[in-house]
């Protein structure tokens, strides 16, 4: 069996099993607990268009879920099916970021591509964040001005509650005319933390979107 769940599905299927778990050691009732178990399940499957046969067993141990074992074991039967964020080269982050001379983009493992929604890093000399993300089939990249908060606030991407800072990307309006127009949200700091957060990608589509498409 193939590959076939994106990093953000798999943080909202791990997010279902946790509940599960925490309904195992809160609730009393056998048949809430097996009630809530196949909800949690139907929940999960719903995140994906459509699952095979083999897809749909993958996921079915969810309602097992009794402990911190069982909950680990079913994480790690899952790992294997996800598929890792591409993998891209140092000419094609030059190419991508062609104004920018030097790149620090962070070392991916094998491992780390599979934590992945977005590669993200922070250039703390000019404060510069870089942002690739795999939109619609095709790597869209994104470069802005990052400026820190200094309280906690909800991330734009993933909504928790956490450090963020202001990432701003001038997007084109008319290359022409030379006109731009600033898009800005508040995003987690931690681009790791915010990528094992992440649940669904609609805000994260919407910003890449519009800051690709007012350039074409």
């Amino acid at each position: 069996m193939e590959a076939f769940i994106p990093n953000h599905l798999f943080n909202a299927i791990m997010r279902h099993a946790k509940q599960v778990l925490d309904a195992e050691r809160s609730v009393n009732d056998i048949q809430i607990k097996k009630e809530f178990a196949f909800y949690s399940l139907s929940k999960a499957e719903s995140l994906f268009e459509e699952l095979t046969q083999e897809q749909a067993a993958l996921l079915k141990p969810l309602t097992e879920i009794k402990n911190e074992q069982e909950l680990e074991n079913f994480k790690e039967s899952l790992t294997s099916y996800i598929y890792p964020f591409p993998s891209i080269s140092e000419a094609q982050l030059k190419k991508m970021f062609k104004k920018t001379k030097k790149l620090h983009p962070p070392e991916l493992t094998d491992k780390k591509r599979k934590q992945l929604t977005y590669l993200s890093w922070l250039d703390a000399g000019s404060m510069k964040k870089f942002m690739v993300y795999e939109y619609e089939g095709k790597l869209a990249a994104l470069k802005g001005s990052f400026l820190p908060s200094q309280k906690k606030d909800i991330c734009h991407f993933c909504n928790q509650v956490t450090d963020v800072g202001l990432f701003t990307v001038d997007v084109t309006l008319n290359s022409k005319a030379n006109t731009y127009k600033a898009l800005s949200n508040y995003i987690c700091q931690d681009a790791e933390s915010c990528n094992a957060h992440l649940t669904n990608t609609e805000k994260l589509d919407y910003f890449v979107a519009y800051s690709q498409s007012a350039k074409k």
